[in-house]
């Protein structure tokens, strides 16, 4: 007995600390026990997700609107708009005065003003690229008179005035390795002028501008000088009666007498592989397409005395309409090319006649805003028949539900749609049919004899 107990005693001497072991307090921290682990944070410097691109759909709410190069009115005119045409805006400005574009049909980007258009959607989605975060800092760091902000730095005034300097033996080296490129975009014909955005060539050459013939070189209708190295925006004079829809800028020797442009001749065409290095580019020909200095067609039209017999007035009926058949054609104040200019007048416009030189060649018109019959040259128009009432005045469309007003190519409703006004506009009027019915409208921007019902007009 005494043996089992001293088993017994030392049995219990052993387990007896495990138990209190096993009751002392953790001493770790608990709220690693009692705490799920926290999820991974976000990694703080991964870059934002880039913003998604917006495209909105705008209509063009002016009767011509010109597109830029970039957001600023200085910069080159690269096409141009019509009132209601389609466009896609891929961009804005920060201040949303501008948008950025893709003109349809010229396949180019460009800017327009945006209080020119009418967006289907909120132009604050709209992306601001870069090219326009850049105009803006260009812009700011000009001041008022058009030089560089006080803190331009001083190497830049000097490499300023190296610019001007002679080229340099290395600097002449450079020039004639470049290889020679020329790049133009589409555009409007501005003053008779078309631009060459870059032009590139080693020695001194020539850019010159082709008119289209069944998608290859046509005649050329203008050309420029261009010196050795570099040129930007390049303004060409062109033949804007000869010009074509689209045109072709090629570069050409200056290989016979320096600065006189000799094709056929010495000054050939610049090839590489075989082919002429040239663009092919459109252009838009409107109202301010005309130079101040070209002269027109008409100018060849020879002196004349106006007809023996008298010339219809304001009330009667006119049984011709002349047709313009050319770019531009001006309006005399007599039968003769030394007489005054007193308007100008559009491709594809109609004007009531009122009679004849007596050689024929000059017509009479009405036109509006003059009381008496002008002259234009008869070689630059078409002549239909039509009975028709003159009457001047001027008319407002007035559809009473915002719409648009079909314009019909004669004086019924069985005659073609030639073309849509919007409810407010405003045309001048020439005549009416001999109903009354339809009124002869002009200004329109359509092309050929353009006549309106009556009952959509609200005459002043």
């Amino acid at each position: 007995m005494p043996n089992r107990f001293r088993v017994a005693l030392f049995g219990a001497l052993v387990i007896l600390p495990l138990i209190i072991g096993s009751c002392y307090p953790f001493q770790g921290d608990i709220t690693q026990i009692l705490t799920p682990a926290a999820p991974p944070t976000a990694d703080a410097t991964a870059e934002p997700a880039e913003p998604e691109m917006v495209t909105l759909v705008a209509t063009v709410a002016v009767n011509a609107l010109r597109v830029r190069q970039a957001p600023n009115e200085e910069t080159p005119i690269i096409a141009g708009l019509l009132k209601d045409d389609v466009i896609d805006v891929v961009g804005r400005t920060e201040d949303g005065s501008w948008l950025k574009v893709e003109v349809p049909d010229v396949g180019t980007i460009g800017w327009i003003w945006a209080e020119d258009v009418t967006l289907n959607g909120d132009s604050s989605a709209l992306l601001v690229p870069e090219d326009a975060q850049m105009a803006a800092e260009t812009e700011d760091a000009m001041t008022d008179d058009g030089e560089m902000a006080e803190d331009a730095t001083e190497e830049q005034a000097e490499d300023g005035e190296m610019a001007a300097e002679d080229k340099t033996e290395d600097q002449a080296s450079a020039v004639a390795d470049l290889e020679p490129s020329v790049t133009v975009y589409a555009q409007e014909v501005i003053k008779g002028q078309v631009t060459v955005a870059e032009a590139t060539v080693p020695v001194e050459g020539w850019v010159v501008i082709h008119a289209d013939d069944a998608g290859s070189y046509g005649p050329i209708v203008g050309q420029a000088h261009l010196e050795a190295g570099l040129t930007t925006d390049l303004a060409v004079d062109i033949d804007v009666n000869a010009a074509t829809e689209t045109l072709y800028a090629m570069l050409h020797t200056d290989g016979g007498v320096f600065d006189v442009f000799e094709f056929p001749g010495t000054d050939m065409p610049v090839l590489k592989d075989g082919a002429p290095i040239s663009t092919a580019f459109t252009v838009t020909i409107g109202e301010m397409s005309i130079s101040d200095e070209e002269t027109d067609a008409e100018d060849a039209v020879p002196v004349t005395t106006p007809t023996d017999e008298p010339l219809l007035q304001v009330g009667d009926v006119t049984r011709h309409l002349a047709i313009v058949t050319t770019r531009a054609l001006r309006v005399r104040s007599k039968p003769e090319t030394i007489a005054e200019v007193l308007a100008g007048v559009a491709v594809g416009e109609a004007y009531p006649v009122a009679g004849f030189s007596s050689d024929e060649h000059w017509v009479a018109i009405f036109f509006p805003d003059i009381e008496d019959p002008v002259w234009i040259a008869a070689s630059l128009v078409e002549l239909r028949d039509i009975e028709l009432r003159v009457q001047m005045g001027r008319a407002t469309i007035e559809t009473g539900r915002g719409g648009r007003l079909r314009l019909r190519g004669g004086p019924s409703l069985e005659a073609p749609i030639v073309g849509h006004a919007q409810d407010g506009e405003a045309f001048d009027t020439l005549g009416y049919s001999e109903d009354g019915q339809w009124a002869l409208l002009v200004g329109t921007r359509v092309e050929g004899a353009t006549w309106a019902s009556v009952t959509f007009l609200l005459f002043e």
